[in-house]
């Protein structure tokens, strides 16, 4: 299919305003989701902040737990690494 210049160029605007209008959306979605927070903080009782509390909690916990299998990982990876180059022909112990 031949295009010519104006048929590029649309085709490239209408790209970028979609593209926009999901940006837009995501923005437009986690700003009601402040406000749904910021409601469940301001307009509950001290439950509500408890639960907050608990979930960001939990969420920091399973971040710790990430974060140690990530280091577990990197240490076996270079002993893994370590034991490679000892184990090379004319390399030095």
């Amino acid at each position: 299919m031949d295009m010519d210049g104006v048929g590029t160029f649309a085709m490239f605007l209408s790209s970028g305003v979609i593209g926009a209008g999901l940006i837009w959306l995501g923005a437009y979605r986690m700003k009601l989701k402040a406000g749904l927070d910021r409601d469940r903080l301001h307009g509950s009782s001290n439950d509500a902040v408890d639960e907050l509390r608990q979930e960001m909690h939990d969420l920091l916990a399973q971040q710790a737990s990430q974060l140690d299998d990530l280091h577990e990982r990197l240490d076996f990876t270079e002993r893994l690494l370590s034991q490679g180059s000892k184990g090379e022909p004319g390399a030095r112990a």
